[in-house]
């Protein structure tokens, strides 16, 4: 008994310390540029972090920007020095390229002076004053990714070394609902169908994520069932079928074979599986 508690014990440890490191790093599919080497990293829950989307200047000693976010995380922050020989542009494109594989969103970006003082973003936005650097070797992005939001810039210093640097701002929240967001797919797989509650709220990422899944699984036949609240006394099958044909349309203006797919709507005559909901999609598969 005793050595049982101490194996839960050990365990129990074990999947908090790999819970904490997960959350210490950069995301999975990250890579540094290569033969670079890392300068700086830091890790810190940060309350109120500025994320620029627009050209930043000071203005009677405060930064100011047009556009912004202001986000709460984990900041997980990097800077790597790349080797001789390497550009702001290479070191940046390399991330960049990563940002748009992992489909990320760009929400902004811009290169040379059009960011404003170099000396602003190093000293404050990344507080790192090593990214002090020319201002027209300056490149600049912000994006949204499924765990979080990053920082992506680089510069060359007046003594020639190149930087890189990574703001990455994770997020519980945005990570636990792209983890929902997985798993509906494996449910889809495995038991051959999956119930999507208030799938409007989110409707164009499900059209998405849906268009992605039959282009990954071309063998895979879908059929798609809308249900929909509406008022008391009214099945709402007009409405139902009107969006089911519009939403059937637009996967066939996208490519998919209409044996494929088929779209229905039934209102609100499932109550069972409507529930509390304002909107339902039941996703079945109908072959491998």
């Amino acid at each position: 008994m005793h050595n049982c508690s101490i194996r839960i014990f050990v365990l129990v440890i074990v999947l908090i310390s790999g819970s904490a490191m997960a959350a210490d790093q950069l995301p999975d599919w990250f890579e540094p540029y290569p033969l670079s080497t890392l300068e700086n990293e830091t890790e810190r829950n940060v309350p109120d972090y500025l994320l620029p989307l627009s050209q930043i200047a000071r203005i009677q000693g405060l930064l100011r920007t047009q556009n912004e976010m202001r986000l709460s995380g984990e900041l997980i922050r990097r800077t790597w020095q790349l080797a001789t020989g390497n550009t702001p542009e290479q070191g940046f494109d390399h991330v960049r390229d990563q940002l748009l594989r992992a489909g990320a969103s760009i929400l902004y970006e811009c290169s040379s002076r059009q960011c404003g003082a170099s000396n602003l973003w190093a000293n404050q936005v990344f507080a790192y004053a090593n990214l002090l650097g020319v201002d027209s070797t300056q490149n600049y992005l912000a994006a949204e990714i499924a765990t979080g939001h990053m920082a992506v810039y680089s510069v060359r210093r007046g003594n020639g070394r190149v930087y890189l640097h990574v703001d990455y701002i994770h997020s519980e929240e945005m990570a636990a609902r792209s983890e929902n967001d997985t798993h509906w797919q494996e449910r889809l797989k495995n038991q051959g169908y999956v119930i999507l509650p208030d799938w409007q709220l989110s409707r164009d990422d499900r059209v998405l994520e849906l268009l992605q899944l039959m282009s990954d699984r071309p063998t895979w036949q879908l059929r798609l069932v809308l249900h929909q609240r509406v008022a008391s006394g009214d099945t709402g099958l007009t409405e139902s079928n009107a969006e089911a044909q519009q939403l059937e349309a637009l996967f066939l203006d996208t490519g998919v074979d209409r044996d494929r797919i088929s779209v229905y709507g039934v209102g609100a005559l499932v109550p069972s599986v409507l529930g509390e909901h304002e909107s339902v999609l039941t996703v079945i598969r109908l072959q491998d």
